[in-house]
């Protein structure tokens, strides 16, 4: 078995190096991916002839395994979507940008990830693979609706996968089960293949191990793409502090952004977060939020979306879809233009006030959470409980910090800090000005320095 200790550099130097073949690490990484399938469930399709291009032993990702999520094409592979709809769906004839960069650097895609039906979900099954498991618990959801992702890497199937985040769905699915979890500035990573190129708020994402190994390939697949509009502005230039990339920085600590309510225990690590970047050399400042909560402008954004996608479907086949993106499709047909413009204007404002912050501060700390994970089978018709209480709303009391910052573009990771009194991960999110993504890499492996990530005992 392979050493999970070893990073992505050092594997790609490994196969560079000819110290290791290829051909024994996607064969073991195989192995290990359909293990994992058997007991947690977290693969959408695995390719167990997974084709090895030529250059894998040279590249910069040469010969790492990579998954990638069951909403984005892979050549050779069908893309589902988590949906019934999808079941027979044809092979993909093309990769996506991101997808095509990753193989000519070297990298070997081993499969596909689960997602909730059409990702809109924040728990981890779908009508078409089922529940995804959380490692740490089972009784846990392992968060959507990248669900596979989170799973894969937390048991040690792969060291980093290729997710969206459009609400949470990578970060948290990250938080849920203990690894790290980037949500880029907005089409860093370019995503060509959304439907609205200028009004698009779906991040392309990458969900690993450690710091070390996002930052490996975040710059494999990052950079412009002529179909994706907001990729082709130049990025602005950030050097990063390697010795103490927080010393002298302004950390701004949001407990709640729009929410009512965070768990005693998050709150608790939130603060032991924020006493650890002081430690690193960061004056940490508390402040209340004070903008608009995210949730009422992402819900009309997101389910017109949805709405879209659906409006030419027949009744047979909307009646095949889960009950609450069914849900979510009909609400959407209740808004008006108005409605859609007033929510495109407040996504603005909200933009705005989130720049106007980060002309003061260097970064922003949030939970990524209100609680930890909530039950596998949560009723999303229910309220979330926060320490005996009803919140209100899972989406608008669990992920409000995750869908903030998908409505304003700026670069976010999960960052995990130990494990909740139910027995799943809980974690933190760290949030950097547009363009700061490797600042923010370099914060978040100081952080992981002083504060490791739990590690599954099965992984290693």
């Amino acid at each position: 078995m392979q050493d999970q200790a070893e990073t992505v550099a050092q594997r790609a130097a490994a196969h560079r190096s000819g110290a290791r073949k290829v051909t024994d690490t996607i064969g073991q990484t195989l192995e290990r991916a359909q293990a994992v399938q058997r007991a947690f469930n977290a693969f959408a399709s695995l390719d167990a002839d997974a084709h090895i291009a030529a250059g894998a032993e040279s590249g910069p990702l040469a010969g790492v395994a990579i998954s990638v999520k069951d909403i984005l094409d892979v050549a050779g592979l069908p893309t589902r979507w988590g949906s019934p709809l999808f079941a027979e769906a044809a092979l993909a004839k093309t990769d996506m940008a991101a997808v095509a960069r990753l193989k000519a650097a070297g990298a070997v895609v081993i499969g596909k990830t689960t997602t909730t039906e059409f990702a809109h979900s924040p728990l981890g099954s779908s009508p078409l693979t089922g529940m995804t498991l959380n490692p740490w618990n089972p009784a846990l959801t392992c968060g959507g609706s990248s669900a596979g992702a989170g799973t894969s890497i937390a048991v040690g199937a792969t060291r980093v996968a290729l997710a969206t985040d459009a609400g949470c769905s990578t970060r948290l699915p990250a938080a849920c089960t203990g690894v790290y979890g980037l949500k880029p500035t907005l089409s860093l990573i370019p995503h060509e293949r959304v439907p609205d190129g200028f009004g698009s708020f779906i991040h392309l994402g990458l969900l690993g191990r450690s710091v070390a190994d996002i930052a490996a390939v975040l710059p494999v697949v990052a950079g412009p793409q002529p179909n994706d509009p907001w990729s082709l502005r130049p990025p602005a230039a950030t050097p990063v502090a390697a010795d103490a990339p927080l010393a002298g920085k302004t950390v701004l600590l949001w407990m709640r952004t729009g929410n009512r309510m965070v768990s005693r225990e998050v709150e608790a690590a939130t603060r032991r977060a924020s006493a650890i970047l002081e430690e690193l050399g960061a004056d940490v400042r508390e402040a209340d939020y004070g903008f608009a909560h995210p949730d009422p402008i992402w819900k009309t954004l997101q389910q017109t979306n949805w709405a879209l996608r659906f409006a030419s479907s027949s009744e047979t086949e909307l009646a095949r879809l889960s009950p609450t993106l069914l849900a979510g499709i009909e609400e959407a047909k209740g808004y008006s233009g108005l409605d859609l413009q007033r929510a495109q204007v407040a996504r603005t404002q909200l933009f705005r006030a989130v720049q106007g912050v980060f002309a003061g501060v260097d970064f922003i700390l949030t939970p990524c959470t209100s609680a930890a994970p909530v039950a596998a089978d949560f009723d999303l018709s229910g309220p979330l409980m926060v320490d005996g209480a009803e919140a209100g709303d899972l989406r608008s009391e669990w992920t409000a910090a995750l869908s903030l910052f998908d409505l304003t573009g700026h670069p976010a990771i999960a960052l995990p800090v130990g494990l909740g009194d139910n027995g799943g991960p809980v974690a933190v999110q760290l949030v950097a000005p547009w363009h700061g993504d490797m600042a923010l890499l370099g914060a978040a492996a100081a952080f992981e320095a002083r504060v490791p990530p739990p590690v599954w005992a099965g992984a290693v």
